[in-house]
Formats: structure tokens, sequence, C-alpha cells
């Protein structure tokens, strides 16, 4: 299952050939290329550099940081685009629970 083409973009190694050649899946993966490992001929893992996985995270983070912001900030594109919204007829709805006095 080794892809061992040097213009592939990712390197896949069946677990067993993860295992007997840990060493080179590690320094490809030092280099920069990630090392996808398969089990059952369906990707389970991939194997990065430090410095790659320091950089997911930090993007990562960064956007899990930033506020969610309101439903109006949601909205604030279709402002202008022309688009209608219309109530529905038969006003408010009484709630399937509560309080029948």
């Amino acid at each position: 299952m080794t892809n061992m083409s040097s213009d592939a973009p990712h390197q896949t190694w069946s677990v067993a050939e993860a295992k007997a050649r840990f060493s080179e899946v590690v320094l490809r993966a030092r280099a920069g290329e990630p090392q996808r490992v398969s089990r059952y001929g369906k990707d389970e893992v991939v194997v990065v550099s430090i410095d790659d996985w320091n950089a997911m995270s930090v993007r990562h983070s960064a956007m899990a940081a930033k506020p969610r912001g309101s439903l109006l900030e949601l909205f604030e594109p279709l402002r202008g685009s022309g688009l209608v919204l219309e109530r529905a007829a038969g006003g408010a709805r009484t709630p399937p629970f509560g309080d029948d006095d």
C-alpha cells in the first residue's frame, strides 16, 4: 500500500509498514511531508511535524477564540440585497407545553 512516488503530496503507509519503518515515517513528516497511515485500506491517522502541528493548532485556536457575533451581524450581509422577508400569517403560535389554565 506504500505510495513510493517522490512527487506524491502524501505518503500512505499501512499500519504494519508504518510500524516497521517508523523512523522513515518520522523523517518524512519532519521534512514537511504529511504521512498517512491506513488500516484495512482506509486512512486512519496522519503523522505531521511538530512545526506543522503547532501552526495548525495556532490557526485553530485563533478561530475558536473569535467571538461568535450577534444574530444581527450574521444577517448584515443581506442588508441592501433586496431580499424581502414577511411574517407568516396567523400570528404567534401557542407552545405545545406549559400550564393550561
